[in-house]
């Protein structure tokens, strides 16, 4: 699973975690460095992801959402898009034998 893909993962399991809570994005930051194109991947996949701000003494905050409704229910299809196509006919280094390949 590449990094971004595992981000969009990271940031989609926290929303969905959330039940329609608002989730402070210093929590989603922890999952992504690059969480604005994270996320603006998640809605081009049909995510409906809200989002808002406010200034708190001359500080800007944000949060996100899940969007409450049908479309909930395509959630677990998507991550399950996510991860299948993360997983590719390769192994993961760590799991291939020294015999398999011809190393002593």
């Amino acid at each position: 699973m590449s990094d971004q893909q595992t981000q969009l993962v990271k940031i989609l399991e926290l929303l969905i975690s959330a039940r329609g809570d608002w989730v402070p994005l210093p929590n989603i930051m922890d999952r992504a460095a690059q969480y604005n194109a994270r996320i603006w991947d998640l809605r081009r996949q049909g995510v409906r992801i809200k989002n808002r701000t406010q200034d708190v003494n001359g500080t800007r905050h944000s949060w996100f959402r899940l969007v409450s409704g049908p479309e909930m229910l395509a959630l677990k299809s998507v991550h399950a898009a996510i991860v299948s196509v993360s997983t590719g006919p390769f192994p993961e280094f760590g799991s291939l034998a020294k015999e398999t390949y011809g190393v002593d």
